[in-house]
């Protein structure tokens, strides 16, 4: 089973929830996050981070590195954004916050299921097709 983990950014108003896909990895090889706020002026091309849309998540690149030969991928050649785009840490959804996001919007909607769930059911439909060209337009790492 994979694990998600929830961490605090440097300025402790913002928290993301990171997914370890494929139970590889684990909290350990995360070292910092930073929110937009906390994260301007911070170096972002870095091989130890990965920018998302303002947030940036840095690894511990000797933990990700003691596993490249399960990658299969050389150590030389791995960087934080190759770890962060196949999945192994990751954001729990689109968007460092997406469960909460989620949960919170999908409960408005749900009210309708009691009522009216022909409306329901075309609620739910334009929701996730707003959602995700919201995702887009706003330039998430996970809808390029």
């Amino acid at each position: 089973m994979c694990e998600s983990y929830h961490v605090q950014c440097q300025c402790g108003r913002k928290s993301a929830e990171i997914f370890f896909g494929k139970m590889l990895l684990d909290e350990k090889s995360v070292t910092t996050l930073f929110c937009p706020d906390c994260g301007q002026g911070q170096e972002h091309d870095r091989p130890e981070r990965v920018w998302d849309n303002g947030w940036i998540l840095e690894l511990d690149m000797d933990i990700i590195r003691s596993h490249a030969s399960t990658f299969g991928i050389d150590r030389d050649q791995l960087n934080a954004s190759w770890i962060f785009d196949q999945g192994y840490v990751t954001w729990v959804g689109i968007t460092p916050d997406d469960t909460a996001t989620r949960n919170m919007e999908r409960e408005e909607i749900q009210a309708l299921a009691k009522t009216d769930l022909l409306a329901y059911i075309q609620a739910m439909k334009e929701w996730g097709l707003t959602r995700e060209k919201r995702f887009i337009s706003e330039g998430w790492r996970k809808m390029r």
